[in-house]
């Protein structure tokens, strides 16, 4: 596992001192090659749905995901499902933010990312009574298609230009960092060598006693 999430945070460093490439230029885009390419794409984000995913907490403080539908203006593209940054949720429950995407024709650049593509998600839609905004468990793109009844991308895009647009950023992995993994490694295999020590002197002790006991007889 250490080496997986070491490979995820190299993956998105790497990308760090990339040019951004067309989207439209890469063929075949699939996780294991792909994964946080930065990329750059051209269009307009449609003005509805907006869709706040759920849960997601920045400085202990919990808050929402803003994620939008852009349509790319090359025509062999898909619509793209934009993650623009990240918003503290309001004081109740009850209320979903009210929330305007950017307007007019953008060119983005970003980061692309591989969310869940569980066949059996079924995603919980709750749908504001005076706004536009839709809050959403997770952003599983099969899910939101059947929703919206459209075409979308089977990956998202992690805004990271226009630096104008959309709410506080920040990409890198958030996970368990592979240190961890280590040190919970060693804590494990440590207490793993304490019980074999505990075990072999168990014995030893035992093995003497025996031999007392024929002794004495």
């Amino acid at each position: 596992r250490a080496e997986e999430k070491q490979q995820l945070f190299d993956d998105y460093e790497s990308q760090q001192t990339s040019e951004a490439k067309p989207l439209s230029s890469i063929k075949d885009l699939n996780e294991d090659q792909h994964r946080f390419t930065y990329v750059s794409v051209s269009g307009q984000f449609q003005p509805t749905p907006v869709l706040l995913l759920d849960n997601k907490i920045l400085d202990s403080t919990v808050g929402y995901n803003v994620l939008g539908f852009f349509q790319p203006d090359s025509p062999e593209l898909p619509v793209q499902l934009v993650n623009l940054g990240w918003l503290p949720a309001p004081t109740f429950r009850s209320d979903i933010p009210e929330v305007e995407l950017p307007k007019g024709k953008l060119t983005l650049t970003a980061y692309v990312y591989f969310p869940s593509q569980n066949e059996l998600t079924r995603n919980a839609f709750e749908y504001a009574t005076d706004n536009d905004s839709v809050r959403i468990q997770e952003a599983a793109p099969k899910a939101l298609a059947r929703e919206f009844g459209t075409t979308i991308s089977s990956h998202l895009l992690l805004l990271e230009t226009p630096k104008d647009i959309g709410w506080q950023r920040d990409w890198e992995p958030q996970v368990m960092k592979p240190e961890k993994h280590y040190g919970y490694a060693t804590q494990w295999f440590s207490l793993a060598v304490a019980c074999l020590v505990i075990f072999v002197i168990a014995v030893i002790k035992l093995n003497k006693q025996s031999k007392k006991e024929e002794e004495t007889q």
